[in-house]
């Protein structure tokens, strides 16, 4: 279910709740920042990276303002509470963070023709086969489900290519596995079309 409150965009899933701001909408001003964050924050010399990190924390400090975000050394973001996940993702225009209950991964794309270069760095044979290679849309979308589940995974040095696979593609749902530390899983997510934004996350 897709919501808009002003300009931010609200998805709810069963256990799951993904913010989307537009990096346009966004000010940075006065945002609310746990001390690690401040510290982070001054590390930071982009500008661009800077309205992203403070972007995301606007967000939470609207719904959940409690949760201090923390990285892994990898950089995956986590939070210090037992029940709550999160996953953030940054794409040219927008920002957006996920909480749920479960692990999760995040990704948000909007289409761009240079992805029809790369396809055969991402995509093995057979998802080549059942996907349409030539259609911009279903290779973005392929592109936005291998990063939700590279976020996903706690691996590192994963293959796209052979150990994130898509095993069956609709307009909504998405059969895939992956090869964690003890052995493959298999991982259904869902796809979101907003406007020119592709949005792809897991669910339970």
């Amino acid at each position: 279910m897709l919501n808009k409150i002003n300009s931010i965009k609200i998805i709810k899933k069963n256990n799951l709740e993904i913010f989307i701001l537009a990096k346009s909408d966004f000010i940075i001003d006065n945002v609310n920042l746990f001390p690690s964050e401040i510290g982070r924050l001054k590390k930071i010399k982009n500008e661009l990276r800077k309205i992203e990190f403070l972007g995301i924390r606007f967000l939470r400090n609207l719904f959940y303002p409690e949760l201090e975000i923390h990285y892994l050394d990898s950089g995956k973001p986590f939070v210090k509470k037992n029940d709550t996940f999160i996953s953030i993702s940054h794409s040219k225009n927008f920002l957006g963070l996920a909480v749920a209950k479960y692990p999760i991964g995040l990704d948000m794309e909007e289409c761009n023709e240079r992805i029809h270069k790369i396809k055969s760095r991402f995509l093995n044979p057979a998802e080549l086969s059942l996907l349409n290679s030539e259609s911009l849309l279903q290779l973005t979308k392929a592109w936005c489900i291998k990063e939700s589940l590279f976020k996903l995974n706690s691996r590192s040095g994963v293959d796209f290519k052979h150990e994130l696979i898509i095993k069956e593609l609709s307009d909504e749902i998405v059969r895939a596995k992956i090869l964690e530390n003890d052995g493959w899983h298999s991982v259904d997510l869902f796809i979101e079309n907003m406007d020119d934004l592709i949005i792809s996350v897991n669910f339970e």
